[in-house]
């Protein structure tokens, strides 16, 4: 028996994990394959009081006591990892049916890494051309057909070779596959529309402090850009480091109630 492993980060993500969630667990699997999902909380106890109520016995919660952002908390998920395969995942977004049997069939056939298309919605699951992060950018009925960088499936030895992400606040998912492509993986783009992107003002690239026109987003990118050029240059090492927070703690099915900390998040 195989397993594929999904990874989620929840923020400030009281109002989206149920539709993710409920798509999750509901994803068929191919024969030969069982499902593990991990949900990191990101030191926001509003959301941590909420997935005490998640009617899933089987999902894996693992706790930060301190905001980290993103990337480090999937580090950290990455430390109770079982999967054959890893899927990185956001908690406002919602797989369309197929998703993780779809990324299944294109890694049995070869692929490293896979993408998918996608669909951006409004914060209802609304298609839509309005896309706060891009307000130049009016995709029709939301269709996007490109692999974004954001959710995708890899393969263990290639988290692995490359030592996960980036401690960055925003962008450290493109700086990752730039790095897995100097690496030499195999990457495939599954020509279908198989999860919805929602839009929200508070996601990484709508926020003031990460969109797109932000000071930080900006100055990662650069970075990017340099890195790429020194990665292809054997100047810099394709593996980093893998930044996790120590603070972390896999929690037991009946743990809910948990003290509040300085870090409470609730929703705006």
């Amino acid at each position: 028996m195989r397993t594929i492993s999904v990874l989620i980060a929840a923020f400030r993500a009281r109002r989206w994990l149920g539709d993710c969630l409920d798509a999750v667990f509901a994803q068929p699997l191919p024969a030969g394959w069982r499902l593990q999902v991990l949900l990191g909380v990101d030191g926001c106890d509003d959301t941590l009081d909420y997935i005490g109520t998640a009617p899933y016995p089987a999902l894996q919660k693992v706790h930060l006591r301190r905001n980290r952002g993103t990337y480090v908390t999937f580090n950290t998920l990455m430390q109770y990892a079982e999967g054959d395969l890893i899927a990185r995942f956001d908690a406002d977004d919602v797989m369309l049916d197929g998703y993780l049997r779809r990324h299944i069939e294109a890694q049995e056939e070869g692929a490293d890494l896979t993408f998918s298309w996608s669909v951006y919605t409004d914060e209802d699951l609304r298609p839509t051309s309005s896309i706060p992060a891009l307000p130049d950018y009016r995709p029709e009925s939301g269709h996007l057909r490109k692999g974004s960088h954001g959710q995708f499936v890899a393969k263990r030895h290639v988290w692995e070779r490359l030592g996960g992400f980036r401690a960055w606040p925003c962008g450290a998912d493109t700086e990752f596959l730039i790095r897995a492509e100097v690496a030499g993986f195999r990457k495939a783009v599954l020509e279908e529309f198989l999860y919805l992107r929602r839009t929200h003002r508070g996601s990484l690239t709508a926020h003031p402090e990460t969109n797109y026109e932000s000071n930080t987003r900006m100055r990662l990118q650069n970075l990017t850009i340099q890195y790429r050029e020194e990665y292809k240059a054997g100047m810099r090492s394709v593996a980093v480091e893998s930044e996790v927070e120590p603070s972390a703690i896999l929690l037991r099915p009946e743990a809910v109630a948990i003290p509040t900390s300085p870090y409470a998040c609730p929703v705006p």
